[in-house]
């Protein structure tokens, strides 16, 4: 950033009222930003090249109809006070995941997979309120109407899961999402809460029950290709972990420039005593274990070829949403560019 005295008709007065203080601390600030970008780049590009995943900037072929189809459906949605403007990024947002990283399963499945992801991404937006979050699992299991529309819509679309995925995912699924909704109401409860160095565990704990891993793990492989889970079984350990580890990794960018510190990487700081980047670098060398024990496990099935497609999608989607701020990082070419 060019200094204001470098500029010939800055005034004299106001280059001399200049807080020093102020500059020192823009500039290390700059710095700071510029040290986090160089991290980023190289452990974003080393994760690309040791997993062999290229990213695919190419708009999904079924796109068009998937996003008719879901709009089609959403407009009959009753959400109740959820901000118009709001629900439409979310809705653009649930279809790009869902045809980006999910393209290679059934027309019907990229459906309900958009259709869900807009319900979770409102209720981990704050759309909902928490009387209706704390009622949620028991009105569920007692068939009774949800405090919020957005609830029904949500308990709507959990119902139709065993229709497009395998009866074992499918309950997974529901388990997972019951547990999302829980684990959001009361994350907003203890958002506050000192984490005890002695608790190890908990940022696990906490990251497993409101990561919805089982949900979107799960979508990779559809009843109508894959209707006998034996076939992928196996590697559903490995693949939770790169689920997990791979977003935490590819939002850690993202996070430290808001300065977010709710999350797995700077929780698991708090009770190990590592600094975040060597956590990350951890997380990248355990995401590399875990994409090679799942080609392992699937070698040679069209159950790998689902895994390929979703590793693409998946790391694909997080790099080019602008949210993530990754694209102008990556070194490699991608594929549709």
């Amino acid at each position: 950033m060019a200094c204001v005295a470098d500029i010939p008709s800055a005034p004299a007065l106001f280059i001399e009222s200049i807080n020093p203080s102020a500059t020192r601390a823009e500039a290390q600030e700059a710095k700071k930003d510029d040290d986090l970008m160089h991290f980023t780049r190289n452990i974003v590009n080393d994760l690309l090249a040791r997993t062999g995943i290229r990213v695919d900037a190419t708009v999904p072929p079924h796109h068009a109809e998937v996003e008719a189809r879901v709009r089609a459906v959403v407009a009959g949605w009753d959400v109740g006070n959820v901000d118009k403007a709001r629900l439409e990024r979310h809705v653009v947002t649930a279809i790009m995941m869902s045809t980006i990283t999910y393209g290679h399963t059934a027309l019907e499945s990229q459906q309900i997979i958009a259709l869900y992801t807009i319900c979770v991404i409102c209720i981990d937006d704050d759309e909902v309120d928490a009387e209706a979050l704390s009622q949620f699992a028991v009105r569920l299991q007692a068939g009774q109407k949800q405090l919020h529309p957005l609830l029904d819509r949500y308990a709507e679309v959990l119902a139709r899961l065993p229709e497009y995925f395998c009866a074992y995912t499918a309950t997974a699924m529901f388990t997972d999402s019951i547990n999302f909704v829980n684990n959001t109401l009361f994350e907003q409860k203890l958002e506050r809460m000192h984490l005890h160095p002695a608790a190890a565990q908990y940022p696990q704990y906490k990251r497993a029950g409101n990561g919805l891993g089982s949900v979107y793990v799960g979508f990779i492989w559809d009843k109508f290709a894959f209707p006998d889970v034996s076939t992928f079984i196996q590697a559903l350990p490995d693949a939770l972990t790169v689920t997990f580890d791979a977003n935490d990794v590819l939002s850690f960018y993202k996070e430290e420039l808001s300065g977010d510190t709710k999350n797995f990487v700077h929780d698991s700081a708090r009770v190990t005593n590592k600094d975040t980047h060597s956590l990350v670098r951890e997380l990248v060398d355990r995401i590399v274990t875990g994409v090679h024990t799942v080609r392992a496990i699937l070698e040679g099935g069209k159950e790998r070829e689902a895994w390929e497609h979703w590793l693409t999608g998946y790391v694909s989607w997080h790099i080019l949403a602008p949210r993530y701020r990754l694209a102008s990082l990556v070194d490699n070419g991608s594929s549709g560019r």
